[in-house]
């Protein structure tokens, strides 16, 4: 049950959870870029690097889109997420998993 303290909540808890997620993503691409650029030559890690920007940003911008929709008021029919929520995620874990193999064997 919800509290009339709690209308318009859910629209803040998704963009935060969207951001912190993106942050996440983007510390990632810092801090392997950092790592990277100490070395000497460059290797897999600057591609991961730049990839997890990209991947930083297109989780921001959906982010941006799925709170904006759901601060509307009456709520869009289809509220569930679509296909791009699975995916997103599915390309977090990955990275997560590649960053993990790719510092393992450096």
């Amino acid at each position: 049950m919800t509290s009339p303290s709690d209308a318009g909540l859910q629209a803040e808890r998704t963009g935060l959870a969207w951001s912190r997620t993106s942050l996440g993503v983007a510390a990632n691409a810092v801090l392997l870029a950092v790592r990277e650029l100490t070395h000497d030559g460059l290797g897999p890690s600057l591609v991961l690097a730049v990839a997890a920007s990209v991947l930083a940003v297109v989780v921001a911008l959906y982010g941006r889109r799925r709170t904006l929709r759901l601060r509307h008021a009456p709520l869009p029919s289809p509220l569930a997420a679509d296909r791009a929520v699975p995916l997103l995620g599915g390309a977090v874990a990955l990275l997560a998993l590649v960053t993990g193999v790719v510092l393992a064997l450096r």
